[in-house]
Formats: structure tokens, sequence, C-alpha cells
């Protein structure tokens, strides 16, 4: 028996030395050239969509926190306040006598500054019976994006643009 040679050609020394195992300096340039590129152009919606998502959490911890006081004033019957404290970026709810139920902090939690939030009325007396001395409007603003939480008297709570 004779032995055929093979349908395909054998490499030799001299061919498997030069054969390229790898990306060259130029092809790696132009891939991370285009990935930074494509990471440029997405990182203006990135941020808008993060700050849009800090601010409506922001508006439904202020929304919760105001429907917790009007509770706090029926359930203890007491009147409760609603302070909001500039300087520390904080609301608090605390009743007369200066005992705190609840503290939000918008500064730390949600990268608020005192001037992209801003309370229509500080401190707001909610009285035992449900009704508020007054309306409030709460406005969170940042990047130009604005969230908005309206209070009624009666205690309906609304968050929108």
């Amino acid at each position: 028996m004779t032995r055929s040679s093979p349908p395909y050609p054998t490499p030799n020394a001299a061919t498997r030395l030069t054969r390229r195992r790898g990306f060259t300096i130029l092809e790696l340039v132009v891939v991370v050239f285009i990935a930074g590129v494509v990471a440029a152009m997405s990182f203006g919606k990135i941020r808008a969509l993060v700050v849009h998502d800090r601010l409506r959490n922001a508006s439904a911890s202020v929304q919760n926190d105001v429907e917790a006081a009007f509770t706090l004033a029926t359930r203890n019957r007491l009147p409760i306040r609603i302070y909001w404290s500039g300087d520390a970026l904080q609301m608090k709810i605390t009743d007369r006598n200066g005992i705190t139920y609840r503290r939000l902090n918008l500064g730390s939690t949600y990268g608020l500054h005192s001037w992209n939030v801003k309370f229509s009325k500080s401190p707001l007396e909610v009285y035992p019976n449900g009704l508020a001395a007054d309306t409030l409007l709460v406005t969170l603003h940042k990047y130009g994006d604005t969230t908005k939480v309206w209070v009624s008297k009666g205690g309906l709570v609304k968050v929108g643009r």
C-alpha cells in the first residue's frame, strides 16, 4: 500500500512563522476610536435619563412624606408642620413641640442643591381634621428638567411636570 498525499497542503516551518496571530496596532486604535465616539454620543442622553430618574424619585419621596404628614395629623390628633430647611436641604415633618417624625434629605440622597428646590410655603400646618392651612407647591429643577408636587388644602397630592 502506498500513501497518498492529503488533499490540503501541509504547513511547513516557514509558513507557520509568518502566520498572523492577533490584531495590529492600527486595528486596535480604530476600534478604540469608534467606541469613544459612540460613548461620547450617548453620554448626554444617559445623563438626562439619570437626572430625570433622580427628580422622579425625589418628587415621589416628597409626595409620600406629605401624605404621611396628613395621616400623622389625623392619627395623633395634633397639628403637624411640614418644614423646609434650605440650608440643610431637608424637608421635616414635625409637631408644634419640635418632635420630628420624618426627615427627607434631598441634597445627598438625590444630588440636589438649594437652587434646585423651591417650596412655596414653609412651614405648612396640617390640622387634625385633615385640612392644611394653605396650599403647597414644591418645584424640583435640575439641568432643564422640572418636576412639581402640588398639595391642596384637603390633602390631595399630585406630581407632574
